[in-house]
């Protein structure tokens, strides 16, 4: 089997195996379970999953749904925890077959907060509800007009 580029022509890189790529088949699994036409988008999702997970990636890919219970795939979209698990178990799979890309070193990461750090997720929510509940407000309440000339007090 031929080694295929990993470089595209205009200099950036294939998609790797993450969240996004696996989120892009879960969601294209999904849309052909409509009537929704996908068929350029079939073509384009596996191929940039052919690349990212190797060519045993549907098999293992039903193999770390089913090892996760998984039975709706929505589960995968809507829990973090659910779609890094499925991940992982892609990853070492990765690991365990010689013809496929070797899966991205898991020691760094791109994080809003330096390591040991989190703000999490409960925080994160308050400050949008802050910010929700100040916009609602200033919504609601009349402010007074600034009038040329007038000058704001403190």
């Amino acid at each position: 089997m031929t080694q295929e580029p990993t470089d595209l022509p205009d200099g950036a890189r294939w998609p790797g195996p993450d969240l996004h790529t696996l989120r892009a088949v879960v969601e294209l699994d999904l849309a052909l379970d409509t009537d929704v036409v996908v068929d350029a988008a079939h073509a384009v999702v596996t191929d940039l999953a052919d690349r990212a997970f190797g060519h045993g990636w549907q098999r293992w890919y039903g193999e770390a749904l089913e090892a996760e219970g998984v039975t709706d795939l929505r589960r995968v979209l809507a829990h973090d925890s659910v779609a890094e698990a499925v991940l992982a178990r892609l990853r070492d799979r990765m690991r365990e077959d010689d013809e496929t890309p070797d899966p991205p070193s898991e020691e760094y990461g791109w994080y809003a907060y330096p390591p040991g750090v989190s703000a999490g997720r409960v925080q994160w929510r308050r400050a949008v509800r802050r910010r929700r509940e100040s916009a609602r407000t200033a919504a609601v309440l009349p402010r007074r007009r600034r009038v040329a000339g007038r000058r704001r007090r403190g």
